[in-house]
């Protein structure tokens, strides 16, 4: 490892299992301290977290009291947030569009974006009061770009954070805080892997992903820890599409 981000003290919501263990997992490699914030622990007997040492607070994203003790916690133990990667969030479909509940909606929403904003904004003020030139990636999906069936409120959410991202790296420009987005394809996780290898689904994502399979965790990973790190000086506001070049085929063959 590069040590790209040696001393670095780094928040990572939803970090106790699938993109976000991967993500705490790679900056810890990579030199960071991490705090992990998630609804539950990590399952003990789990491969993506099991000996990995970031430490755990447990945190409702959508609940800005368990925000405020997320990023007290965190200035305690450490005396400053300098990256923020803001992974929480709600997954799958909720059935096509005229059949949305009102409450699913709420529910996408409120994880996805709302909690997003709540804890960029918690993140955010105590880089300024600390004078850090922090950084905060958060976490979009290809569906920040285009829709799937069936999945109405998760891909206005991710919409949603497209924009959000744009909104944030404006207003924080002015005090050296940069903002991204990262946006993943299909990714294989422990909770998907059984899913992803079983036919018809493996055939057909290598029939639409230009790369012939989904990636992983690292991938994305990879590239969060990158607009992280102090290798990134003039990047804020933009979106990075970890997908396989999915997103760069049409599919009409």
């Amino acid at each position: 490892m590069s040590g790209m981000l040696e001393g670095k003290i780094a928040v990572v919501t939803g970090g106790a299992r699938g993109i976000g263990a991967g993500i705490a997992r790679y900056m810890i490699a990579e030199g960071a301290q991490v705090v992990a914030a998630d609804l539950v622990p990590p399952d003990p007997d789990s491969a993506e977290t099991r000996d990995l040492p970031f430490e755990f607070v447990p945190c409702d994203v959508t609940q800005p009291e368990q925000v405020a003790t997320l990023i007290d916690d965190t200035l305690a133990r450490h005396g400053r947030v300098d990256i923020l990667v803001n992974d929480a969030g709600l997954t799958g479909g909720s059935g096509p569009f005229l059949d949305v509940k009102l409450s699913d909606w709420q529910r996408y929403i409120e994880t996805n974006l709302t909690g997003a904003f709540i804890v960029g904004q918690a993140a955010a003020r105590a880089m300024v009061a600390g004078g850090v030139r922090g950084r905060i990636v958060n976490i979009g999906s290809v569906n920040s770009f285009a829709a799937e069936k069936d999945a109405a409120p998760y891909v206005a959410s991710k919409g949603g954070i497209l924009l959000l991202t744009k909104a944030m790296a404006v207003d924080l420009a002015r005090y050296s805080i940069l903002v991204n987005c990262v946006a993943p394809g299909p990714i294989t996780v422990e909770r998907n892997a059984a899913i992803f290898d079983a036919e018809p689904l493996r055939s057909r994502l290598a029939g639409i992903l230009p790369l012939g399979a989904p990636g992983n965790a690292r991938d994305i990973a990879t590239a969060v820890a990158f607009l992280a790190s102090d290798l990134n000086q003039f990047i804020t506001g933009t979106s990075l599409l970890v997908d396989g070049g999915s997103m760069a085929d049409l599919h009409y063959a």
